[in-house]
């Protein structure tokens, strides 16, 4: 039985062997440190000793390239995209000269970047890393003097551009047909097969999450096509009940019934991650009841978003963070043996 967090909160050493050491004791065998633009600039010797920390109480490390161009899960900042405008993903609707701070998947140059990452996430000594909800933009724009409202998305760059022209033999379109959908999976699945072989070179475990959807907005919405990945170990997904407004039971139920049905399929280790931030006061409980739905659908990997409620984070924090964090041990603790 795997039992993990998410760690942001803190890179001064003395706080995060405290922590590390809570969460050994509250059932945790695994963390997921972020590992964000910011920690590569200023943190990187930092981040080594992180990991040894983690190490030195008993916990597997995965890294999680937080935020990085903007185009994974996370509240980080990206330079990238200031420092890069051309490797920016460039929408299909320029009215207003809509501008979208989210690296291209295509770029050169972000790969580029993405490679350098996973150089220093094998330094550490890390066992894994985590591909966290990768994504491309979607959105609307509604014309500011009315007018008919119309779906925004990347990328439609000259590279995407031009490598969808070589895939269909003709233009891209500017609507969201279902060429464009199927373009805009296949740059994210590309992508993560590509991350993802370059870290197995170096020795490192992948495990990905995927939003718990189909919806082509989000851009995967053939799930196979990551869990088809070689290189990819873990698959899984984030049913945060919390954040769509679902029902706990029947969403967590679900989404760990269709993980564990392609990671059996194509041989992976099926992991499903329970929402702790953002959660209401009075509904703590509910945690409990996603771990023990994950474990019953047969999950034996389960990892909670994030350490102690994210206290640490005003804009994502919990109402009753340790409470929060509390039920999380309980129901750790609970499955820990197992």
């Amino acid at each position: 039985m795997k039992l993990g967090a998410s760690y942001f909160g803190n890179r001064i050493l003395r706080h995060v062997r405290e922590d590390m050491k809570k969460m050994i004791d509250d059932g945790c065998n695994f963390v997921v440190h972020t590992m964000s633009e910011h920690d590569i600039t200023y943190h990187s010797g930092t981040m080594v000793e992180i990991v040894k920390a983690s190490h030195e109480v008993g916990l597997e490390v995965f890294l999680d390239p937080w935020g990085i161009g903007r185009v994974f899960g996370g509240e980080s900042f990206s330079t990238f995209v200031k420092t890069y405008p051309n490797c920016r993903q460039q929408l299909n609707f320029t009215e207003g000269e809509i501008k979208v701070y989210k690296a291209c998947l295509n770029s050169k140059i972000f790969r580029d970047t993405m490679i350098t990452w996973i150089e220093l996430a094998a330094k550490t000594g890390a066992e894994g890393v985590f591909w966290d909800e990768p994504h491309l933009f979607f959105g609307e724009f509604t014309p500011l003097f009315g007018g008919k409202k119309r779906d925004i998305w990347g990328c439609t760059c000259e590279i995407c551009k031009d490598i969808f022209k070589q895939q269909y033999s003709y233009e891209m379109s500017v609507d969201f047909t279902d060429d464009v959908k199927a373009f805009r999976q296949t740059t994210i699945v590309t992508f993560l097969e590509y991350l993802a072989n370059e870290a197995a070179k170096k020795g490192l475990k992948n495990s990905v999450c995927l939003f718990p959807t189909t919806d082509p907005r989000y851009g995967i919405y053939e799930w196979e096509r990551v869990a088809m990945i070689k290189s990819m170990d873990i698959f899984g997904s984030d049913p945060y009940w919390y954040a769509y407004q679902q029902d706990v039971t029947n969403f967590v139920h679900r989404i760990s019934n269709e993980v564990l049905t392609l990671s059996k399929r194509y041989s992976k280790e099926p992991q499903i991650w329970i929402q702790g931030y953002r959660v209401p006061a009075q509904r703590e409980e509910e945690i409990v009841t996603a771990v023990d739905v994950a474990y019953n659908s047969g999950i034996r990997n389960i990892a909670t978003w994030s350490f102690e409620g994210t206290d640490c984070m005003t804009y994502v924090r919990s109402e009753r963070p340790d409470v929060v964090w509390q039920n999380v041990r309980n129901a750790y603790l609970k499955y820990k043996e197992k």
